[in-house]
């Protein structure tokens, strides 16, 4: 689950598309639920975002184990275009809980379990 890990800079110190608009879009929280009510729940949190569409580091999935079909990984990065993303504002706490990949319960990581991890820490 590793394998899909890129770092990025801490908030607030990246350096943005255009600086205002990710602020108006992030005003209420950076971290989002994408498509709500999908088969397969994924969070993450906005990277940058600016007229065209975001940037996105998923922290967190919800596969429907019962379910095949195409899901996101923990730690990859997205960008979705204004026009076809739908989200929902959520807490940090809740973009970066418990993911749930596998039966095997080992790996089903929280984000800063992930990340650790993913560091060798």
């Amino acid at each position: 689950m590793t394998n899909s890990y890129i770092q990025v800079p801490p908030h607030g110190q990246r350096e943005y598309m255009n600086t205002s608009y990710y602020l108006q879009f992030t005003d209420v929280s950076r971290f989002i639920k994408l498509y709500p009510g999908d088969t397969h729940s994924k969070w993450g949190e906005v990277i940058d975002a600016w007229q065209a569409g975001i940037k996105i580091r998923i922290t967190r999935v919800k596969n429907n184990l019962s379910v095949s079909g195409v899901s996101y990984n923990v730690g990859t990065i997205h960008f979705i275009p204004m026009a076809k993303v739908s989200f929902q504002y959520v807490t940090e706490e809740e973009a970066s809980g418990v993911s749930v990949v596998s039966y095997a319960q080992d790996k089903n990581l929280t984000w800063d379990e992930f990340v650790a991890q993913a560091e060798g820490v």
